[in-house]
């Protein structure tokens, strides 16, 4: 399984769409989104899809990086960033 990784803060605009076309793809993963303490409604959006973990992590890209790789329970890792 591949755990994709997603850090984000204040992504409300992106992150709708980046998960949509995630989960498009098909497959055995799964998607953890880590909140480096969103002031928009990031939390908000992650939490509607039921397929994503959330966790809160200090901002910083690496210390949010670090965070999701702790949780992940695939073999495989993937950083994926919601406005690429």
């Amino acid at each position: 399984m591949i755990s994709v990784i997603i850090p984000v803060y204040n992504e409300s605009c992106a992150l709708p769409a980046t998960l949509a076309r995630l989960f498009a793809q098909g497959g055995d993963f799964e998607v953890i989104v880590v909140d480096g303490g969103s002031s928009d409604d990031t939390r908000e959006l992650a939490m509607r899809e039921p397929r994503v973990r959330l966790l809160v992590a200090p901002k910083g890209r690496a210390l949010q990086m670090n965070a999701g790789a702790a949780m992940a329970k695939g073999t495989w890792l993937l950083f994926l960033h919601a406005d690429t």
